[in-house]
């Protein structure tokens, strides 16, 4: 019988599948960049299986994979909304997560001029503004008074 994953069993999951990934990233680029033999070659087909378990018991049968790719109007209240904290965060670290990486290319690439900063700030900014862009793009009306105490 398939008993729930615990909290930290799940918490778990994620740092495995997560690592796992970067861990094959590293591989793979270390194999392209240093040759490639059995041990680099294992090692990156190994990262490559665990990210592929580890999505399996974490996102396929604890069912977040679907509760966060469903349809708002095939969630119930609670749902909605702990879908929408969850896209909120993953937004901002996914956003920020970019920029830094984008960042970090152009940097060792040696493009640190102005006009490179200007696209990363700029970029920064849209990461920013897009949410509340789209808002503004999509309704027609806005709420005449909203609640605009800061977050906890």
């Amino acid at each position: 019988m398939n008993e729930p994953i615990t909290k930290s069993g799940r918490r778990l999951g994620v740092v495995i599948n997560y690592a796992a990934i970067i861990l094959f990233l590293f591989l793979f680029y270390f194999g392209k960049y240093h040759g490639w033999n059995v041990p680099v070659t294992a090692g990156t087909i190994a990262a490559v299986v665990v990210v592929l378990i580890s999505f399996v018991v974490l996102h396929v049968k604890t069912r977040l994979w679907k509760l966060v790719h469903t349809r708002a109007e095939k969630l119930d209240e609670r749902e909605i909304l702990l879908t929408l904290e969850s896209l909120r965060r993953a937004y901002g670290i996914f956003a920020v997560t970019n920029l830094v990486v984008l960042l970090w290319i152009a940097l060792s690439a040696g493009r640190n001029d102005s006009m490179f900063i200007l696209i990363f700030v700029s970029l920064l900014y849209l990461a920013h503004t897009l949410p509340a862009s789209i808002l503004a793009w999509t309704q027609s009306r806005m709420p005449a008074e909203m609640d605009m105490t800061p977050d906890e």
